[in-house]
């Protein structure tokens, strides 16, 4: 699987209630996979033509292929959720991970940006009386704001792999202080704010790195590593998601701290990897990121666009061995607290509880 967090998040729930369910995952063609097969008791069907899938999905859902089902899982994409609330007189509910905001303003050019994030409320109210499943307190509250009944809403946290919850730390750090960000690279994840945070940071440890491990186009983060002058300390990293946990297990335990510099988050997944590793995280006080981080226990969250207090923070931190140690014991502790089977114990009482009702 390749897919970023909300793939994993639909996939971990999912198999876990194939033994309950029959379980069928509509999702677009690609990378020359089978247009159907079980997968962890999952039965997947792949529609073709990707680039149209905002059409041929809803097609398929009005085709034979969906229509037998009990009930529909909408899983909202981010930006352009799916709908289903229009054309679909099933029971259903829809997975909400995040609202996308300001995040349209890193995206997309004015006036494109304005009017998206203008928009997106009026889009969610097509989900007004629908149940829904949201990852975080953050997603709650924003859709709340924006009209949503609160009874109508579930929050879930997602879990982590068993891997990292079941990882025995040596407790072996870089030589160097080392500050790590895993991240799509996407202008919205905030790359370019960990970057120059850095250059803040080597002012006051000169022997310090930073090393980002990614997937998609890194040039704009090249070239701000390029205008910062501080190639040197930085590492880049090309890396699959889900497909490199071994060898991501190492690197985040090895690191001092784990920079999480996005604009918001669903969640923040990588978050509770890390403080499964024992590494706390930084980031900013940001929808999400303020879900995941317990500021002051498990790591530290900063004011959003404040890049001097971020840098300020990290080295702080990284001076601070005690403080390290503390913050690193309960970041552990609380990535037990995040579980792929009480994830699907929840989301089981909410179908069982949407079933119960006929629509």
């Amino acid at each position: 699987m390749q897919g970023g967090g909300a793939s994993l998040y639909v996939h971990e729930i999912f198999k876990r209630l194939a033994w309950k369910y029959d379980v069928t995952i509509v999702s677009t063609a690609g990378a020359k996979l089978p247009v159907r097969e079980r997968v962890d008791g999952i039965n997947m069907v792949r529609i073709p033509f990707s680039r149209l899938c905002r059409l041929t999905i809803p097609i398929a859902w009005l085709s034979r292929i969906t229509s037998r089902a009990d009930i529909v899982i909408d899983n909202a994409d981010v930006a352009a959720p799916w709908l289903t609330p229009i054309y679909v007189r099933k029971p259903s509910i829809a997975i909400i991970y995040q609202i996308v905001g300001t995040i349209f303003q890193y995206e997309l050019k004015r006036p494109l940006s304005d009017i998206a994030q203008k928009a997106e409320p009026w889009i969610y109210k097509v989900y007004g009386t629908k149940k829904i499943v949201a990852c975080s307190p953050s997603t709650k509250d924003d859709l709340m704001r924006f009209g949503i009944p609160s009874q109508n809403i579930s929050t879930i946290r997602p879990g982590i792999d068993e891997s990292f919850l079941s990882y025995q730390t040596r407790g072996k750090k870089f030589s160097n202080p080392t500050v790590v960000c895993i991240s799509r690279f996407k202008r919205y994840k905030g790359l370019q704010f960990a970057v120059r945070a850095m250059s803040h940071v080597l002012s006051k440890i000169p022997t310090a790195n930073l090393i980002i491990a990614g997937n998609g186009d890194d040039s704009e983060i090249k070239r701000e590593i390029s205008k910062a002058e501080i190639g040197s300390s930085v590492s880049l990293m090309r890396r699959s998601p889900h497909l490199w946990n071994l060898e991501k297990k190492s690197l985040l335990e090895s690191a001092h701290i784990m920079l999480v510099p996005s604009v918001r988050e669903g969640y923040g997944i990588v978050v509770i990897e890390a403080n499964a590793c024992g590494t706390p995280a930084i980031g900013w006080k940001v929808p999400g990121l303020q879900d995941s981080i317990v500021d002051g226990e498990t790591g530290i969250l900063v004011p959003f666009d404040n890049v001097e207090l971020l840098g300020e923070q990290i080295s702080n931190l990284l001076q601070d061995n005690d403080r390290l140690e503390k913050m690193a014991d309960s970041a552990k502790k609380w990535s037990r607290t995040h579980s792929w089977d009480k994830a699907a114990k929840e989301f089981e009482q909410v179908i069982d509880s949407a079933l119960s009702i006929k629509g």
